[in-house]
């Protein structure tokens, strides 16, 4: 039989161990709500799965990227792919988190945009500062503005100061509803439908196959598109 200092030693081991924390990283993101509920929901499963927990916190757009790159936060979702090459400090996990229509919202939306970003040019057009898919594309239309919330475009389009916001379809959608402007819709096609992933810091970089490979395993059991349908059903 043991002693009772040796139960003692045993006892306080295993309760060390139970209540031990997984580590915790923290995810600044200024994606639109739709989006980011896609992200905490799928990163929350994925992460546990590879053995973390995950904290969102929300930054504005060029804010969130240069804090995660300077390693003030621990990564940044969700984005563009091949940002790497802009922020050397983030590596992309290398496995989709969701893919996302970029639209262009107007009044009028039997507007033709057929010929994509090129078909913005004689227009005036509005986007959120740092949404670099539209910084990158966008630039060439007639008269460029940029605002700090998805409110502004929304607005500044209601009052035709300008004829297009740049924004995301599933969430557009739900802004408009909730802002009482109906007849403001997406104009099809979309500009671009794409992929998106998340970031993390390069101190982190042996987590990145295990959450590629939890994602990949949500997708085979079925759970990713059941999550997502929770989220983006219309």
């Amino acid at each position: 039989m043991g002693s009772p200092l040796w139960s003692g030693l045993i006892l306080a081991v295993a309760l060390g161990l139970s209540t031990a924390r997984a580590e915790t990283l923290t995810i600044s993101t200024n994606n639109t709500p739709l989006d980011r509920q896609a992200l905490q929901t799928i990163s929350r499963e994925a992460f546990k799965r590879a053995g973390v927990e995950i904290k969102l916190v929300s930054l504005p757009s060029e804010r969130s990227l240069v804090s995660a790159n300077a390693g003030d936060v621990d990564g940044e979702g969700l984005r563009v792919a091949g940002l790497s090459e802009q922020y050397p400090n983030l590596i992309q996990v290398p496995e989709r988190f969701v893919r996302i229509s970029f639209v262009a919202f107007a009044k009028n939306a039997t507007l033709s945009l057929d010929n994509g970003w090129e078909s913005l040019r004689p227009h005036r057009v509005a986007f959120i500062n740092g949404w670099k898919m539209f910084e990158a594309n966008a630039s060439g239309a007639r008269v460029v503005n940029k605002v700090d919330r998805p409110e502004q475009l929304f607005q500044m389009l209601d009052r035709d100061h300008i004829d297009l916001a740049l924004y995301t379809r599933a969430d557009g959608v739900a802004l408009a509803r909730s802002l009482g402007m109906p007849h403001i819709a997406p104009v099809a096609p979309a500009l671009r439908d794409v992929d998106m992933f998340l970031y993390v810091h390069k101190k982190h970089q042996a987590l990145v196959p295990r959450l590629a490979q939890a994602l990949r395993d949500l997708k085979a059991d079925g759970s990713y598109n059941r999550l997502l349908a929770s989220i983006y059903a219309e």
